[in-house]
């Protein structure tokens, strides 16, 4: 038999080829990188996270902690390796960049029937099972064959958005007298948060600041294409004085232990790395010129000496109209090519790994004769999977949330939530995705 192709190295390509090796399929994992860059990556290493360390919240009364739950009992392959490199972070899971990418190339690697070739795939081959899971970057060839075999489909013009990166400092250029270790409502056995406290007077000079500031300006047909989930501080600040210390820079749990108040607002850091070397902005991605970063942030107190392992930055992210060009599975339309993580409209980390979980168990079916394979009603992947599919002519990329999951109206509002955790949990119990 012919081997399986995935197109790209990212969360979803690397778990879905892991997966499908595991089930006992030959799978040839292509990455273009380092032959072909991109505006974001700084390596070649398979997962490389690239816009934060942190796949969010663990508690299952979170969506994202309860979608890590199903895929982790389910059998995700890079999921225990995520816990396997995590940094302190609170009750989210975060992790050091770098042993998280050494762990996934190790976990490739292992697997004899998985064959990493490197370099860019121009053009997709309508007689080969393939997952694409190039991501928000796509290279521009492979982008330009992917929409032409969208158009053919009735898919629209190519869609896309644009996504902020958040700075990161070097933790010894902090100046340490100005800040103070604590997680909000002192969550957790010790801090891992360092947080930078501002009063009334500096938080809005940091807005107006802000509001003021140059920004690498967008080509026109770029305005208004921001993801409303990963706003840059700038727009934030712009679109109301409290909007950020009611966003990013809530101070609510956050009582200075050295004042006995809570600030006006705060600006949280979280390390990066294991050796807690290097620590991220929380919340704050940006468009800003470089240097109108290091100014407006080299202004506050306990960042006046900051040193940046890297400044904020703004990429494009390329995404399909899934619901119009998507099977339930994921499959473009009329191919055998399936589709996973971020270029189906699935933002986020965790939601990459779920997508690239769940094309390979569709694809793993598709090769036994079973079309009509799904994940059980009720599980975040099925609710997820098939937001992305259903009819919506304002589709936008999107986050998992409890408002995708199913609900009956006849539960209190109070107990909704719970209601909806318990019938996830019945669902996924005893399924088998590969």
């Amino acid at each position: 038999m012919s081997p399986l192709h995935v197109i790209g190295a990212g969360l979803a390509g690397s778990e879905a080829a892991l997966q499908l090796a595991d089930a006992g399929h030959e799978v040839v994992l292509h990455e273009m990188r380092p032959e072909v860059a991109t505006p974001a990556h700084k390596t070649d290493a398979p997962a490389e996270l690239v816009c934060s360390n942190s796949l969010k919240g663990l508690a299952l009364t979170s969506a994202h902690g309860l979608l890590k739950e199903e895929i982790g009992r389910l059998g995700s392959k890079l999921l225990p390796l995520a816990f396997a490199s995590r940094v302190p972070a609170g009750e989210s899971l975060a992790v050091d960049r770098d042993v998280f990418s050494a762990k996934v190339r190790e976990a490739l690697e292992s697997r004899p029937n998985i064959r990493f070739v490197r370099g860019e795939v121009t053009a997709l081959d309508p007689d080969a099972w393939t997952i694409l899971a190039t991501g928000p970057l796509t290279s521009e060839a492979l982008a330009k064959d992917l929409f032409s075999r969208v158009s053919a489909i009735g898919g629209g013009e190519r869609l896309y958005f644009f996504d902020s990166i958040a700075p990161v400092v070097f933790a010894d250029s902090l100046e340490e007298e100005f800040l103070y270790s604590k997680n909000r409502w002192d969550k957790g056995d010790a801090p891992d948060f360092l947080n930078v406290p501002l009063d009334k007077e500096q938080y809005e000079a940091f807005v107006e600041a802000l509001v003021a500031a140059d920004t690498v300006e967008a080509k026109p047909f770029e305005k208004g294409q921001l993801f409303e989930g990963c706003l840059p501080i700038e727009e934030m600040a712009r679109r109301g004085r409290d909007t950020l210390r009611f966003g990013p820079m809530r101070p609510v749990g956050l009582m200075d232990p050295r004042t006995g108040k809570v600030p006006r607002a705060v600006i949280q850091l979280r390390a990066e790395n294991a050796q807690k070397s290097l620590y991220n902005l929380v919340g704050f991605q940006t468009r800003l010129k470089w240097g109108t970063q290091k100014e407006i942030l080299t202004k506050i107190p306990g960042l006046r000496m900051a040193e940046f392992a890297r400044l904020g930055a703004m990429h494009r992210n390329t995404f399909l109209d899934a619901p119009r060009v998507l099977t339930r599975g994921l499959r473009l339309k009329g191919t055998k090519i399936f589709c996973a993580g971020q270029i189906t409209g699935a933002e986020g980390y965790t939601e990459a790994l779920s997508t690239g979980f769940y094309a390979a168990s569709c694809l793993h079916a598709a090769l036994a004769g079973n079309e009509a394979f799904n994940w059980p009603e009720g599980t975040c992947v099925r609710a997820l999977t098939d937001h992305l599919t259903h009819p919506n002519p304002e589709f936008q990329p999107m986050n998992f949330n409890f408002g995708l999951l199913p609900s009956d109206p006849t539960w209190h509002k109070k107990k909704r939530k719970e209601l909806q955790i318990e019938a996830c949990q019945k669902a996924w119990e005893g399924f088998n995705p590969l």
